[in-house]
């Protein structure tokens, strides 16, 4: 805690270490559900886990302690003990093309078919967008009473 204190814009001092010590215990501000120490609170208000026992939690689950394993001897061997081999989609390999293969392809190829080109070349293709609007001695409209 720190033992400065500070003076007020109206000369009160005012000592933060002081203040903090006596409302440790107050619920904080915040969706956190803790008090100013940081230990974790009930709605009641009681604690349910002190500050040490959450800061152990934590220290235990983010060690930078290495884990003995085995050592793969070599690629292949790793891939096989890979953990993630279900969770990976498999993919499967294209056909490689050729230049042969790419001479024979079709000319509808070389027009667009998506994204920028394709919009721009869809709206320079123009339709009649206007709609004639009924002429004042039509009966069909409102009329004015």
């Amino acid at each position: 805690m720190t033992k400065k204190t500070y003076r007020t814009a109206q000369g009160k001092m005012v000592d933060f270490g002081a203040l903090l010590s006596q409302n440790e215990t107050v619920p904080a501000l915040g969706n956190m559900n803790v008090n100013a120490r940081g230990d974790e609170i009930a709605p009641g208000g009681e604690i349910v886990k002190t500050r040490a026992q959450v800061m152990r939690e934590y220290h235990e689950m983010n060690t930078m302690v290495p884990q003995d394993g085995a050592i793969p001897e070599s690629a292949q061997q790793a891939i096989v003990e890979d953990d993630f081999v279900d969770w990976e989609p498999k993919v499967e390999a294209e056909p490689v093309k050729t230049q042969e293969s790419a001479e024979q392809a079709p000319a509808e190829t070389a027009k667009p078919s998506g994204g920028l080109a394709a919009s721009i070349a869809a709206a320079k293709t123009v339709g009649k967008t206007v709609k004639e609007t009924p002429k004042a001695n039509d009966k069909a409209g409102v009329t004015r009473l």
